[in-house]
Order: C-alpha cells, then sequence, then structure tokens
C-alpha cells in the first residue's frame, strides 16, 4: 500500500470505536427486549425470535466489518514493517555485508556436506569382489 492510500490512525480508531459503539446498541437493544419481556409485553417465546434475528444481524454485520478491518490491519502491517526494514538498512554498518557473506559461504558448505552424506547413505559403495579387482 502506499503512503497516500494508507488509513490515517484516527481513521483506524475511529472504525474500532464504530465498531464498538455499534455492538454497544445491540446489546442495549437486548437488554431492552429483556426487560419488556419482564413486564410482559413479550413472551419469552416472542424475545427468543427477535434476539434470534438481532444476534444473526449482529455477527453478519461484525464477520463483514472485521474483514474489512483485518484489511486496513494488514496492509498497515506491510507499511510498518517495510519502514522497520528500510530504518535497518539504513543503520546497517555497511561491512556487515562481507560478514554475512561469510557466514552464508559457511551455510551453503555445510548444506553441501549433508546432502553428500544424505546420497552417500543412500546409494552406498558396496564392495568390490576379488574377481572384479584383478580384471
Amino acid at each position: 500500500m502506499s503512503e497516500n492510500t494508507r488509513r490515517p490512525l484516527t481513521t483506524k480508531v475511529h472504525l474500532y470505536q464504530a465498531l464498538y459503539l455499534f455492538n454497544r446498541g445491540f446489546e442495549i437493544t437486548l437488554a431492552g427486549l429483556k426487560r419488556l419481556e419482564e413486564l410482559g409485553v413479550f413472551r419469552n417465546e416472542d424475545l427468543s425470535d427477535y434476539e434470534v434475528m438481532l444476534e444473526l444481524t449482529r455477527s453478519e454485520a461484525n464477520d463483514e466489518l472485521t474483514t474489512v478491518m483485518q484489511g486496513y490491519e494488514e496492509d498497515d502491517a506491510a507499511f510498518w514493517d517495510e519502514r522497520y526494514h528500510e530504518r535497518q538498512k539504513r543503520l546497517a554498518d555497511p561491512d556487515d555485508v562481507f560478514f554475512a557473506a561469510r557466514d552464508r559461504k559457511k551455510q551453503i558448505k555445510e548444506q553441501i556436506k549433508e546432502l553428500q552424506a544424505g546420497l552417500a547413505r543412500q546409494h552406498p559403495k558396496r564392495p568390490r569382489s576379488k574377481r572384479q579387482k584383478h580384471s
């Protein structure tokens, strides 16, 4: 995500705040329905129908909202990861390249030895018979 299209932190905070208010509104509505049931306005089975419809609506909306917010978070993580690596490059000692190359060369040599040992185990050398040696 480019710096120009990145959402400012205040937008992100507002998104989370709106999600909280959205869910809080459902909680208030459900509490109101429960109170109306206690006052005898709704029968218990009527309340259950409304509760199911409200919870279904809330869960579907939360699913969509959190998917959108996850995209924002992934973009934000990528943005800051890029800034972090840029900063690490600026702060790195130029001689670190040579040390990294030396270390990588050692790793490659070790990998070659491991591969050769693995091949040797797969295809062990068979001792030659006496007849083959004299030929």
